[in-house]
Formats: structure tokens, C-alpha cells, sequence
């Protein structure tokens, strides 16, 4: 049984119709992809950086606590006329420095994680912006980095 001219054309119609649909759908959840993943590296910087915060107030506040005790130490041996000993030898004092090392280091890591996230969210702004169209070259590279920039300043807030 052989297919008329007509329905052969009908049944192609249909097909690019299909395939036509599909490319629409494919290229709709490839914007759906790039924007979950932009909002990931936003969500893990700002995490990051609020991380960041934290820390760095933990450092401020065990700094303070330690210039506390140093004082206090001092004022003790100076009643009691001790000699004056390195404040090392004070073991919370000791014990705060180590803590101060460590949070230093945990400063250091996250801080090349906010780069790499930095990365990340510049990428996808890059890509946003060639995807869009509207800006090449050093255009494109530059409004992107203002937009990186002004997301980040907005997490540090």
C-alpha cells in the first residue's frame, strides 16, 4: 500500500512539528539548568561568606578575650610582686592562639572557596550574557565582573 503525496507531507509536517517541540523543550530546561546552577554558586557564596563573617568575628572575639586575660594576668603578678613571665606560659592564653591558628587557616580555605564560588558565578554570567546576546568581547567580560561584583557585595552585605 503506497502513501499519497499529500499524507507523506503531512506526516513530515508533523515530525518537524514534533522535533521542532523538542528542541524548544531542550532548550528551555538548558536555560532551566544554567539558572539552578548560577542560583547553586550564589546559595554556596553566600553561605561561604557568611562563614567567613563568623569566623573572623570569632577571631575578634577570642582576641579580645585574650588581651583580657594577658591584662588580668599581669595585674595578678603584679599584686602578688611575681616576676613577669611571657604571657605564652598562660595555658588559656595558649590554648586561644592555637584556636586563633586554626581559625586563621579555616579563613585561608574558605577564602579560596569564595574564590572558586566567585569563578563559578562569573562563568554563568558570562554565558547569561553571551546567551542573551546583548554584549561581546570586553563588554561581555567586564558587565559581567560588575554583576559578580555587585552579587557579592550584596552576601558581605
Amino acid at each position: 500500500m503506497s502513501i499519497s503525496p499529500l499524507e507523506q507531507r503531512n506526516e513530515s509536517g508533523q515530525r518537524n512539528s514534533y522535533e521542532g517541540r523538542e528542541v524548544v523543550f531542550e532548550s528551555k530546561e538548558d536555560k532551566e539548568k544554567a539558572e539552578l546552577k548560577k542560583a547553586a554558586a550564589r546559595e554556596r557564596a553566600e553561605v561561604v561568606s557568611k562563614e567567613v563573617k563568623n569566623t573572623k568575628q570569632q577571631i575578634q572575639s577570642i582576641m579580645a578575650s585574650m588581651q583580657q586575660v594577658i591584662k588580668a594576668v599581669a595585674a595578678i603578678r603584679a599584686q602578688l610582686q611575681l616576676a613577669q613571665q611571657p604571657e605564652d606560659n598562660i595555658p588559656s592564653v595558649r590554648s586561644d592562639k592555637r584556636r586563633v591558628g586554626e581559625l586563621n587557616v579555616k579563613l585561608m580555605d574558605l577564602g579560596s572557596q569564595l574564590d572558586g564560588l566567585k569563578s563559578a558565578l562569573l562563568e554563568e554570567e558570562r554565558k547569561r550574557l553571551r546567551e542573551e546576546g546583548k554584549l561581546n568581547g570586553a563588554t561581555l567580560e567586564i558587565e559581567a565582573n560588575r554583576l559578580v561584583e555587585e552579587i557579592l557585595a550584596k552576601l558581605k552585605g
